[in-house]
């Protein structure tokens, strides 16, 4: 079977932008067919086109999925719109990880992180747009596998963590303009000799349940690689299974991925492969059919993008001393991100590909 596993389709649209000019350019239409893959493939080579048009200035917009209505409009219908709940009950519930460094996790039993402080600050902001000074913020600990129920069902308003934007969960919830973009890698035991996914053959591999890690895992498979999933609940128990020897490899964000090894007794016992497998656009997550309140994220988390605070908490995650060991991770914004930085702009990939 060829490894070319990449598939399906993104027609994109890139709109000129108005750098002062009396108009804009024309829009310039993409459809993604196909990505052969490379042993020795640059990290970033799914987003070779996406750097391509950010270099040359060109912000990245898609073309919306008509295929978006499913069974969030019939759960949602009985779910009250979020603002007027919000009025009523003088609280917002925000869900959040307990293990998603940097996002998301907990340090002496509080929430903290990245999307933590997004979340915090946006409510910031419903406060006062919504003349609500006495917003309260109800904590509500989720897992992998409960964000998108959660989130349907009402019990959360907004996820605070590290979910990826895809095509398929935007049939069923709604996504905020993204705040990180990151790629699905591969960190594996530095014993293993690995150099890139297919030498894991036959190898255990750490994925948490409802992750693009569980995803790769099964294409892997059915590219006769016969990896063997070690499924777990979360990114803490994932590293604890790498760390105890029970899997040889892990599967996730790549940032995840960094900030685990970072923060290891002996970092060294770990590898980080240089391939990316996908694409991840992360986003704060709200209800689908409810689209005041998601205007209203959006209005709130793109104040924050242009008036610089976004770009200040991510130089707080990711580029100084964090808790609880105080690692720098020392990632640097990415070239889609610093775009978005710069011209928040709602990026919906209508893409599924993965890279093996």
């Amino acid at each position: 079977m060829s490894r070319t596993v990449a598939r399906r389709r993104a027609r994109c649209q890139i709109p000129g932008r108005n750098n002062g000019n009396k108009g804009a350019g024309p829009a310039l239409h993409v459809t993604l067919t196909g990505m052969k893959n490379s042993r020795r493939g640059a990290p970033w080579a799914l987003v070779a086109l996406a750097g391509v048009l950010s270099a040359a200035g060109t912000p990245l917009v898609a073309q919306t999925n008509p295929a978006v209505a499913g069974p969030a409009a019939s759960a949602a219908a009985v779910v009250p719109p979020t603002l007027e709940r919000l009025r009523s009950s003088a609280t917002i519930r925000l869900g959040h990880r307990e293990a998603a460094v940097p996002f998301a996790f907990l340090v002496d039993g509080k929430p903290q992180g990245y999307s933590v402080d997004l979340c915090l600050r946006v409510v910031d902001g419903l406060r006062r747009s919504l003349g609500l000074p006495g917003l309260k913020v109800e904590w509500v600990p989720i897992q992998a596998a409960q964000r998108l129920p959660f989130t349907i069902e009402g019990r959360i308003d907004i996820e605070c963590g590290n979910t990826t934007a895809t095509a398929e969960r935007r049939k069923t919830v709604a996504f905020s303009t993204p705040t990180f973009v990151a790629g699905a890698g591969v960190l594996v035991r530095a014993e293993t000799g690995a150099k890139v996914l297919a030498d894991l053959k036959g190898k255990r591999i750490a994925v948490v349940a409802s992750t693009t890690g569980e995803r790769i895992v099964k294409r892997a498979n059915e590219a006769l690689m016969a990896v063997v999933p070690v499924v777990v609940k979360d990114n803490a128990e994932a590293f604890a299974a790498l760390e105890a020897k029970r899997a040889d490899a892990w599967i996730t964000d790549d940032i995840l991925l960094a900030a685990y090894r970072a923060q290891a007794p002996d970092p060294k016992q770990y590898v980080l492969l240089e391939k990316r497998h996908t694409i991840e656009p992360l986003a704060l997550m709200v209800r689908k059919g409810d689209p005041s309140f998601e205007r209203a994220v959006d209005r709130e988390l793109n104040a924050l993008i242009n008036n610089g605070d976004a770009n200040r908490l991510y130089q707080r995650w990711f580029m100084q001393p964090i808790p609880p060991k105080n690692v720098t991770l020392e990632v640097p914004a990415s070239r889609l991100l610093r775009e978005i930085f710069r011209t928040p702009t709602k990026m919906q990939y209508d893409v599924d590909v993965i890279v093996l």
